[in-house]
């Protein structure tokens, strides 16, 4: 959420608030969120760019396949990814935070009926703080 909150004690805020600022008029001005939903990916550096797969499954949501993009490409069809680190991937899935509290995470990776490694973690939940919160919901999966 971008946007203003008109506030008397606008320091007593701040103090609480993350991704906010301050202006002269008193105003608190909220930066924009990240991604309400990540998963990030880590242990696959060697598996980049070379015809390895992803499968991303989280509770009881369609699963997602994806190709483990090179570095200096970072395209993961259609779901949106970043590099995090040479070896991290995040990925930006859809659904609710809160409502994905405590759901699974499964990770396995494949190439050409070659089986990989298979790996789990569970979703957690943050919730933002007010005015200016982001409730996010993210699972760090290990594969390596």
């Amino acid at each position: 959420m971008i946007g203003r909150v008109r506030t008397a004690p606008a320091a007593a805020i701040l103090a609480l608030c993350v991704g906010c600022s301050g202006s002269s008029s008193g105003d608190v001005v909220c930066a924009p969120c990240g991604p309400p939903v990540t998963v990030t990916v880590s242990g696959l550096g060697q598996l980049a760019g070379d015809g390895w797969r992803l499968r991303v499954c989280v509770g009881d949501l369609p699963c997602k396949s994806l190709p483990v993009p090179e570095r200096a490409s970072a395209s993961c069809g259609r779901v949106p990814c970043t590099w995090m680190s040479p070896d991290a991937l995040q990925l930006t899935l859809d659904g609710e935070p809160r409502r994905l509290a405590g759901v699974p995470v499964r990770v396995t990776t494949s190439k050409r009926g070659e089986a990989g490694a298979r790996r789990a973690a569970t979703m957690a939940f943050t919730a933002g703080r007010k005015p200016c919160g982001c409730d996010r919901a993210h699972a760090d999966v290990r594969l390596g």
